[in-house]
């Protein structure tokens, strides 16, 4: 521990939307604590993150197995999204309330024969109006031709949004310091924190060499379609699809390749993307360009892994990575638990009582003081 019983100093590797999330719960917990020293070290700050990327759409997705950890951290996630939605975090922040269709089959026939596919997903019972389609709903997507499908209400997070509100809301509190640079190993930051938390994603592979973190290839186009207003995702003779809303633009997707490293666009890709997603909203044979992005998620064999391990050389570690396509959809899941450890090696003051909504105790929305003189400009 620190030389001082009063300081705690905890240093967080990696700063996507795992490692923010994590330090703002974390600023949450130990609002009392003056002396919290808290460091965020990264390579790759926001716009740069795997997390800006993606299409933030909240559903458990490119995990092996959905157990009930994973619903726990998706449904305390998805009830702070919602929250946020509803209150003037919303507009600054990229956060949608989305409907959102899921079609299994196409052509009349299911790929996969050995699935029932009218049976409700693990994750209905943490979302709003779920409920299966009926016939006559199925008959709307016919060009398609789907043999099930279900509806329910979602979340959108366009990070790319959402990760500079919390990077701000940070920046604001003087015992957060953050620090660009890539960390190669772990026992560089022996004796400069009490508590180091590993959300470093991919890199884990390297950084505490954990092999069975390995990408999943991930490549999107973001295109202007602003007729589409609801999420969807569909079988197709070429694989899944899927169309996912935000603000001003609409993902199409997408690939899922494991042990791909590649990060540089594939025109086959994109053509494969386009012609999947134009097959289930024939409105889109029109779109021949858009913004293509790819990335790699940090796949891992036995999902994700969260835990407290002490190292030979003496440092306390929490890590917590392999989220795969669920980042988003576990982030603040994930973080309370990651800070439910680490209050038990640095307990913290007692807890300031508040009376904000839980999601305004995670983070307050700071003002953009350079927008605010633009417009007094104006």
């Amino acid at each position: 521990m620190s030389s001082s019983s009063n300081t705690y100093r905890i240093t967080i590797v990696g700063a996507g939307i795992i490692g923010l999330t994590t330090a703002c719960t974390l600023l949450k917990e130990y609002a009392t604590n003056e002396n919290l020293q808290l460091t965020i070290i990264s390579e790759k700050f926001t716009p740069e993150t795997t997390g800006d990327i993606s299409a933030g759409y909240w559903e458990p997705y490119g995990l092996k197995t959905i157990d009930e950890r994973i619903l726990r951290w998706a449904g305390y996630t998805y009830n702070i999204f919602l929250s946020e939605f509803f209150s003037i975090k919303a507009s600054c922040s990229g956060i949608m309330k989305v409907s959102s269709y899921r079609l299994y089959g196409f052509n009349g026939q299911n790929k996969d024969n050995n699935i029932n596919n009218t049976e409700k997903p693990k994750f209905s019972k943490l979302v709003r109006h779920f409920r299966l389609l009926d016939q006559h709903e199925l008959e709307t997507f016919d060009h398609l031709k789907p043999t099930s499908g279900f509806v329910m209400s979602s979340i959108v997070v366009e990070v790319s949004k959402y990760l500079p509100q919390l990077l701000r809301f940070l920046s604001q509190d003087n015992r957060v310091k953050f620090i660009k640079k890539k960390i190669h190993s772990l026992i560089e930051l022996k004796d400069q924190a009490d508590v180091i938390i590993n959300c470093t994603g991919l890199a884990s592979r390297y950084l505490v060499g954990d092999q069975t973190v390995r990408p999943a290839r991930g490549q999107v186009i973001r295109v202007y379609a602003p007729w589409i207003k609801s999420a969807y995702s569909f079988d197709t003779d070429e694989g899944v699809g899927y169309a996912i809303p935000q603000s001003d633009r609409v993902v199409l997707g997408g690939t899922f390749q494991l042990n791909d490293w590649n990060t540089k666009v594939d025109e086959n890709d994109t053509r494969k993307i386009l012609r999947m997603c134009a097959k289930a909203l024939p409105a889109l044979e029109q779109i021949h360009s858009g913004r293509v992005d790819v990335g790699l998620r940090p796949y891992r064999d036995d999902g994700v892994r969260l835990e407290h391990e002490k190292t030979i050389d003496g440092i306390n570690v929490i890590h917590c990575y392999g989220h795969s396509g669920a980042g988003v959809t576990v982030s603040w899941g994930c973080a309370k638990d990651v800070v439910d450890i680490v209050k038990t090696l640095l307990p913290p003051n007692s807890k300031r009582q508040d009376n904000l909504p839980e999601h305004e105790q995670l983070w307050r929305l700071i003002p953009n003081f350079k927008y605010i003189i633009l417009r007094a400009k104006i």
